[in-house]
Order: structure tokens, then sequence, then C-alpha cells
């Protein structure tokens, strides 16, 4: 809204049906347009200070209005190299079209955003600006770039393999038919073995590459992925020393999905495999099987993601974890992390493949030195799935908040912008920060008036640390735990007490609203 507004006359020019309106109604309109949503708008007067700063400049720059009203914008809300550029057409009295920046949120973080600017003519000068949140399109940007270069590098091994696998066939089919003439204690026999085993194993590695593309089929049967897990869990015990334990958590009604089972099975053995090999010293394996309903609201986890009924497969490890780096190329043929010899670097592309080619996706969550969890999503039988589900509620339906303050702490900004948007469309109010110390900081400035912290227990600088910093100063505040790990990897003595919960990403509009709900209208003692 308009910086001491009702003290203002609405702009001129409001024109079409309101033009006959009377003034308080055409204040009223333009109020409303103000206060959108989707567009952040700004007006600098002639002075330099803030004149606007509607509810949507809030939101993307974390910045309140008593921040900036009658005074100029932060400093180091644009970067410097946009600042100028701003700066500089703003004084030559040219326009600024869809330029795309970031702004430097309060409280830590950045924001892409799309920025428009121009100078306003007449007496009154000074300019306007209009910033349209960019952050998620980015993401999908991204997202799209590393989804069609796998597609680029899955096409281009599996067309070399299929070739190559028809040169392997030809020195296999010849060397087998020059044993059998040489006959046995020939001495070349034990030199024509040797090229047959290696043909053999070279004609192994090419069908797995097979398997990243189309040449790869993923059948049509149906398949129940409990009794594959069993199997896997079977298998997997031959290789595992005394050190290493698994636990298997497995939903009783499980959906089926629409596959091949072999080729599945081998997709779920490499992840577990893969956990085995990133705990040397032995740890946990968790196996958890459940059925799920992705709405609307939730999180793009894949740039092929569809709404529907899913089977999700989690498997989890507390071995050595993966920085950003390393996530970002797990499933790139022959990249690997071990010794040379120890690997070729396919198993974790094998999945990728196996899983795409029966139009799921993965979703892996990790952090060094605190283990991983690959959720595997799989597309389910829909009438299987809506007889084993929840009828599947409408966001409609979903409590709604009436303008409590929620702290995010959150580092990853995706994440964080989602959550945002998501608490603000229930009816909270939100004030985000981007790392721990961020958080810790507002939280002493404001935790009076802050009804419920949602923090992400594994952000840098420590979330157990904030934690503590919360309860010391307030013991009382509802806290939600969030981590895409699951609950066993939090630290049990963060969750003892009755006022913390726990919410594991990613987690869709109707989940996200019932824990905060919950926690902001806990039961009363007695009732039942």
């Amino acid at each position: 809204m308009f910086y001491n507004s009702e003290n203002r006359p609405a702009p001129p020019g409001v024109g079409g049906a309101a033009a006959g309106a009377a003034p308080e109604e055409r204040l009223d309109l333009v109020r409303a347009v103000l206060e959108n949503d989707s567009l952040g708008i700004a007006v600098i007067e002639q002075t330099g200070d803030v004149a606007v700063f509607n509810a949507a400049a809030e939101r993307m720059t974390g910045l309140e209005r008593s921040d900036v009203a009658g005074r100029p914008l932060p400093a180091g809300l644009l970067r410097e190299e946009d600042a100028a550029a701003v700066a500089e057409a703003m004084a030559q009295g040219r326009r600024v079209d869809s330029r795309e920046i970031q702004l430097r949120r309060k409280g830590g973080g950045i924001k892409d955003v799309i920025l428009s600017a121009a100078p306003l003519s007449g007496a009154a000068g000074g300019q306007v600006y209009f910033f349209v949140d960019n952050t998620e399109k980015k993401y999908v940007q991204n997202m799209l770039v590393r989804s069609q270069r796998m597609d680029i590098v899955s096409e281009m091994a599996g067309g070399i393999a299929h070739d190559f696998n028809n040169l392997l066939e030809g020195i296999l089919g010849y060397s087998s038919f020059m044993i059998d003439l040489v006959g046995e204690g020939h001495e070349l026999r034990s030199y024509l073995e040797i090229i047959e085993r290696s043909t053999r194993r070279a004609s192994e590695l090419t069908e797995r590459l097979l398997t990243l593309s189309r040449y790869g089929e993923s059948g049509g049967h149906r398949v129940d992925c409990n009794t594959l897990l069993q199997e896997v869990v079977k298998i997997l015990d031959r290789s595992l020393d005394r050190q290493t334990v698994v636990e298997l958590d497995l939903e009783d009604r499980l959906a089926p999905v629409q596959g091949a089972a072999g080729a599945l099975e081998t997709a779920l053995l490499n992840v577990c495999l893969n956990a085995r090999d990133a705990m040397p010293g032995g740890g946990t394996i968790g196996i958890k099987s459940e059925n799920l309903v992705i709405d609307e609201t939730y999180p793009r986890l894949d740039w092929n993601m569809e709404p529907g009924p899913y089977v999700r497969i989690s498997i989890s490890d507390n071995g050595q974890g993966m920085d950003k780096a390393t996530r970002e190329r797990i499933f790139e043929p022959f990249f690997t992390t071990k010794k040379r010899g120890e690997g070729a670097g396919l198993g974790l592309t094998l999945v990728y493949g196996i899983v795409k080619n029966h139009g799921g996706f993965i979703n892996v969550y990790s952090e060094p030195g605190r283990g991983s969890i690959f959720n595997i999503y799989l597309p389910a039988e829909e009438a299987a799935a809506q007889q084993n589900e929840e009828p599947v509620r409408g966001i409609g339906g979903a409590p709604r908040g009436g303008g409590e303050l929620v702290l995010v702490v959150e580092d990853d900004q995706m994440v964080r912008d989602l959550t945002q948007n998501l608490l603000e469309t229930l009816g909270y109010r939100v004030v985000t920060a981007g790392n721990a110390g961020a958080g810790a900081e507002i939280f002493s400035e404001r935790g009076g008036e802050i009804d419920l912290v949602l923090l992400d227990f594994v952000i840098p600088g420590g979330g157990g640390e904030v934690f503590g910093r919360l309860r010391e100063q307030r013991r009382d505040v509802p806290v939600i735990l969030t981590s895409g790990y699951n609950r066993s990897f939090v630290d049990p003595d963060l969750l003892g007490s009755a006022s913390v919960s726990f919410v594991q990403k990613p987690y869709s509009m109707d989940d996200l609203a019932r824990v905060v709900h919950a926690c902001l209208h806990p039961p009363a003692l007695g009732s039942s």
C-alpha cells in the first residue's frame, strides 16, 4: 500500500469502468492493484525516499514498510553492477525493461527477480520499480538444463553401446567358435578363453549403458515394490558385514506400479549397494516404502513431474554424505568418487535410466558427514492407489492461519521461497532467514512477536545451535523441525518436547498447513 496512503490522493489517470466511480472507490481500486501478490511495486520520490512499497515487494526483499517508508532503499539491496545500470538509466530518463537481477534479502539469502523501472514524468518526478519473482522460473530452467544434459548423454551412451554391442557379439561368437576348433590342451585355448571372458564383461557393461536410453525397455507388468525390496534385502545381506544393519519400513497396502520387475530390482539394489559403500565402517541402511499423492502444491522435484499417485521408496544411509558439487553429478555416466578400479561409475546412472524409463524420478538429500537419502518416485496404478490412500484433500480444505508470524530458517533459497509463499497463501505472516546466524538474530530482535519457528535442522551454522538459542529466550515457542532426511536422522533430544514437531521435505501445502495449525492450536489437556 501507499506509505501514509490515507493522506494521499489517488494517482491521476485511473480510467475504464472506474472512471465514473466515487473518489473513495477509485482509491480502493488503486490500493487493490498495488496490493496484488505477484508484482512488487516501489515508488521513489525525487528526494530518493520511498513513497510506495507494497506487500509483494516486502515478500521479495524481506524488508517491511516501516524499514523503508520515507527513507532511501537500502544500499545493498541490489548488486553493484545492477544498481549502477539502473541509476544510469534513470539519470538519462530511460526505462529498464525486464532486467534479470538478484535482490539481497534482509536477514540473508538471494532472490532472483525480473526488474522493470521507469522515471516518473510530471512535476512530482521520481521513479517506479516493478519486481516479478523469477526464482522458481530460474530453478525450473536449471532443472531442465540438467535434465536435457542427462538426456543427451544418455542417448549418446545408449547409441554407442548399441553399436558397440554388435561388434562385441562378433568377437564373442568367433572366439567361442575358435575355442571349439582348437580343442582341449591347445596352447591358444587359454588365451581365447581370456578373450571370451573379457568380451562377456564388456557386453555386460554395454547392456548397462543401454538401460540409460530408449534402447532399454521398462516393460509393462504389475509390480509389487515391497516384494522387490524384500528380495533386494536378501541379496544385500550376503554382501554386508556385521557392522551394517538394514531396517525395513514397508507400507502394508502399497500400490502396485507398472514396469519390469527385474530392472526395478536392479535399480533398488544399486542404490542399496551405494549406501553400503558410503559406510565403510558400518552403519544403518534404512529402506522405506509408502503411498503418496502429489498435488499441484507439491514442490517441483523433476522437470517431468506430474500430479497423481506415486509409490515413494526411500533408501537412506548414515555414512559419509555428499557435498553439493558431488550431488549434482552422481547420475552422470562414469562419474565416481571411488578409487580407480573400484567401480565404473555406472551404478547410479543405471538407476537414473531405469527410473526414468518407468516414468519416475529421483530426489536426493545429502550433506557431508550426515549421510544420504535417495527418494525414488514411481507412478502408481491409480485405482489401487485410491483404495490405499486416504481421499485426496483439496487445498481449499487446509486449515488457514489468522495472521500469526512464522520465522522460516532455511538455507535452500528455492525451498525458503516456496515455504514462504505457501504460508502466506494460508494466511500467515512470514519472516525468513537463510542461515543459522540470521535466524538467531531475527529471533533475538522479534522473539516476542514470533508465534512459530520452522527450522531446517541441517542448516549451515547448526540447526541444533539455533534451536538451543530459541529455547534460551522462549521455551514456549512452537518449533517445527524440517529436513529432507527422515525423522530418524534428527537428534532425539530435539524431539523430546511437546512443542516440537517434525515434517519431512518435500511437503505440499496441505501437509504444511496441518502441521503448522496443529502446532499453533494444540489440543487441550484431557481432550480426546
